[in-house]
């Protein structure tokens, strides 16, 4: 598969990301065709995400490793979220909600969500990684580190290290997150991985 078309080149890393659209808002009026009425949902998004859409990483502490299950989660790149990647795939659902949505938190549990494949533009590698649980939370897109000592990474605040979250964790104890490897700049106000985005 390639995701090169006209004036669309160069490198970069993807992966398939959960996409944050806002909140959904489900219609099941039917609609008169010629073969009749048609009852299938129709659905519209906060925010919604399409293919060619710049994205970043959707800062949110329900966004942990297992709530994921190891999914980045995407939203639309605005100024305090820069843009880390841009959407190539067309969006799908992974379980399309029966009523409106309003609530992250139920959305990410009931897996009312689509995905898509993100190409991140300045990550080179990503992997599965332990904390080292030093009760320090780890926000989504914020730099972290290897300390040797307890064998794990930990929160770098704002110093810059080759490496990020793209999960958050309260670190209470060691957990799973998935480091992501790159360039990345600060955004504007905000400790997050990405290339800046102004108003």
């Amino acid at each position: 598969m390639t995701d090169e078309e006209a004036g669309d080149y160069g490198g970069g890393f993807n992966l398939t990301c959960i996409l944050y659209e806002g909140a959904i808002t489900v219609s099941t009026t039917g609609t008169i065709s010629v073969a009749g009425t048609n009852y299938e949902p129709s659905f519209a998004f906060a925010s919604q995400i399409s293919k060619g859409d710049y994205v970043g990483l959707f800062v949110d502490t329900g966004n942990t490793y297992d709530a994921t299950h190891g999914i980045p989660v995407v939203c639309a790149a605005a100024v305090l979220t820069p843009i880390i990647g841009r959407v190539i795939t067309e969006p799908r659902w992974v379980n399309a909600p029966q009523t409106t949505t309003a609530s992250w938190a139920a959305d990410l549990a009931r897996h009312s969500y689509r995905t898509a494949v993100v190409k991140f533009m300045g990550v080179k590698a990503a992997h599965k990684a332990l904390t080292n649980g030093d009760a320090t939370a780890i926000v989504v897109g914020e730099p972290v580190k290897f300390q040797v000592s307890t064998d794990g990474w930990m929160c770098a605040t704002a110093t810059y290290t080759g490496a990020f979250s793209f999960h958050y964790t309260a670190n209470a104890a060691a957990v799973h997150i998935l480091v992501g490897f790159g360039m990345y700049a600060a955004g504007s106000g905000a400790t997050v991985a990405g290339y800046d985005t102004v108003a």
